[in-house]
């Protein structure tokens, strides 16, 4: 997700940036076939200075769907938090739905926190080893109606 900065400021808005991020994946149809669900994702974010927190992000795309008309819009916010080893961020996404996106069109929210821990400097590595849990909670998935995701995932993440 590369980002370009248009200006930076002094203030509770420390940039204004133009961002871009390409999603990808599949789908299998109802009648049995793979289908694509490529987006492009361009727009304008803002980093915050938000105190208590290392860093904060809130960024309004515009998604562009390779495989179907169904471009919409989606605000991103992101933020995290540290207090020595320990760890604290995630994001949210809110896609707005779209009426041609070739699911349901309903508004869609995936909200994603972690928790992790650098075990690191206990193991005597200079390299951070973080542990740590993820919970991810994700309404109306890819705008459907009732298509809602739920679930914990235990995390091992090693910066090398």
């Amino acid at each position: 997700s590369p980002n370009f900065t248009l200006s930076k400021m002094e203030g509770t808005i420390s940039s204004i940036k133009l961002a871009y991020t390409y999603e990808f994946g599949e789908f299998i149809t109802d009648s049995g076939f793979s289908a694509s669900l490529d987006n492009h994702l361009v727009g304008v974010a803002a980093d915050l200075k938000v105190p208590g927190l290392n860093f904060a992000s809130v960024t309004l795309y515009r998604a562009f769907n390779e495989a179907t008309d169904s471009d919409d819009n989606q605000l991103t916010v992101v933020a995290g938090y540290s207090n020595g080893n320990l760890i604290i961020d995630g994001f949210m996404d809110y896609a707005f739905g779209s009426e041609n996106d070739g699911f349901g069109g309903e508004d869609s929210m995936n909200l994603t926190p972690q928790i992790t821990y650098n075990v690191g400097p206990m193991l005597g590595l200079k390299n951070k080893l973080k542990v740590g849990v993820e919970y991810s909670y994700w309404t109306n998935q890819f705008g459907i109606d009732g298509q809602d995701q739920d679930a914990v995932s235990l995390l091992l993440k090693a910066h090398l």
